[in-house]
Formats: structure tokens, C-alpha cells, sequence
């Protein structure tokens, strides 16, 4: 497995982050004519956000060590990228929940088996076995589901963000390779959001370093939410977001 540098990783990181961020652009930009092809634009923008959670983690790992291959794995996994990107919750419980048509929140996750699968269905036209029929992306996506994944890649990528503005203030490598352990325990351990107040206490008290980073981020953090509510209020969007987090 290649083992990647420290500048590599900075680079990729960054460029992930960005690519997520101009794929939703695009995706918000489509959603009210083309809202199918908005979708899938918006599928794959959550995938580049969970890979800069991979490269978050992987700023810790020694290049004479195997663990190269835990990051290579998920390259290609879509499944697993799409997935990972709701671990950002993990780092800031700030979730925009869309309302359905009777009025009931829609969840985060795909309603379809497999987020991959919106892909899927904003692009290529499919065969239904069930009714013998052709359908179309246009038969096959609602603007509910389209704006339920853009407002979703909306959150997530807003975190992403912070982050990575609050470890650009810190003393490289310092920062990355700090935050690099949270990273990857929680893409690799079983977490909850009742464990992260603690986590990022304990983290936040072995150092001044580590409390910098930490207060850093939570006002960057602070900044993400307040600039997600002002463009929601433009658009005129209803947004419901958890209670304020004490944390991180």
C-alpha cells in the first residue's frame, strides 16, 4: 500500500473538501429545474466529504506501519464514503431535517436501499422488473428526496469545513496529526454523540495546544451554523437543528 506524506495528505484533504463543496453549488444550483440530476450531483459531493474524514485520520499513521491499507480500502467504496460523511455529526450534532408532504421530518439516510443507488436513478434510466416498465431519473426522484440529500451534503460539508479552518490555525503538523486520533476513532470505533463530550474534554485538557485546537474549533463551528441559518432564511428553507451541543 502506498504511504502517503504529510504534504500529501494536506493536499488531498483540502481538495476533497473543496470538490464536495463545488459539487453541492452545482447540486443547489439544479434543484428546483433538474431536481433529478441534482440529486445525484449532490450523492456524490457526501461521498468527497466522507473521504476528507479518511484523510483526517490518516494524517496519524506511521509510513512504515500496514494501516495504509485501513485508508486505500474506502477509496473506491462509494458506499462506505457516503456513509462515513455522516460521521461529521459526530463532530457537531447540527443536522437540518427536511419536512416531507404530510408534514413529517425526513431522516438523513437514503430512503432508497443504498445511498449509491441516487446516483443511480438521477442519471441512468432503469428498468422496473415489478411493473415491466422503463422509468426515467424524472419519474424516478421527487423534490423531497433531492432536497432532503442537498440539504444533508449542506451540513455535513459546512463541518467538514470548520474543521479543516480551525486545523489551518494550528502549528503544522500539530494540529492534523492531533485530531487525526478523534478522526479515526470515529470512523473505526463504535461511537455515540453521548461519548464525544467527554472525548473532546479529555483531549482538550493534555495540552494548551490541545485546548487551543479545540476552542478554535468550536468557533468555527459557531461560524458554520450561523452562516447554514442565514442562507436558509434567504432561501426561505425551514430548517430543524438539534439542541445547541455543549460540545466539542
Amino acid at each position: 500500500m502506498i504511504a502517503l506524506t504529510f504534504e500529501q495528505l494536506l493536499d488531498g484533504h483540502e481538495k476533497a473538501i473543496i470538490t464536495g463543496y463545488r459539487l453541492l453549488m452545482a447540486a443547489m444550483s439544479l434543484v428546483g429545474e433538474f431536481p433529478e440530476v441534482s440529486l445525484g450531483i449532490a450523492e456524490l459531493g457526501q461521498e468527497e466529504i466522507g473521504k476528507s474524514l479518511s484523510f483526517l485520520a490518516a494524517f496519524g499513521f506511521d509510513s512504515h506501519k500496514p494501516t495504509w491499507s485501513w485508508f486505500w480500502s474506502a477509496w473506491r467504496n462509494h458506499q462506505l464514503k457516503a456513509h462515513r460523511a455522516y460521521l461529521y455529526e459526530l463532530i457537531y450534532p447540527h443536522r437540518i431535517e427536511t419536512l416531507d408532504r404530510d408534514g413529517s421530518r425526513l431522516p438523513a439516510p437514503s430512503v432508497r436501499a443504498k445511498i449509491k443507488q441516487e446516483k443511480e436513478y438521477s442519471f441512468y434510466v432503469n428498468f422496473d422488473a415489478a411493473s415491466g416498465t422503463f422509468k426515467s431519473p424524472v419519474d424516478a426522484i421527487d423534490l423531497v428526496e433531492t432536497a432532503n440529500r442537498v440539504l444533508t451534503l449542506l451540513y455535513l460539508a459546512s463541518t467538514a469545513r470548520s474543521v479543516r479552518l480551525a486545523l489551518d490555525e494550528q502549528e503544522k503538523p500539530f494540529g492534523y496529526v492531533a485530531f487525526s486520533e478523534i478522526a479515526l476513532r470515529i470512523c473505526s470505533e463504535n461511537l455515540f454523540q453521548e461519548d464525544m463530550p467527554s472525548l473532546f474534554k479529555e483531549f482538550e485538557a493534555r495540552s494548551t495546544k490541545h485546548g487551543k485546537l479545540i476552542s478554535s474549533l468550536r468557533n468555527r463551528l459557531e461560524d458554520g451554523r450561523i452562516q447554514i441559518e442565514a442562507l436558509l432564511n434567504e432561501k426561505g428553507q425551514g430548517s430543524h437543528p438539534s439542541s445547541r451541543p455543549d460540545y466539542p
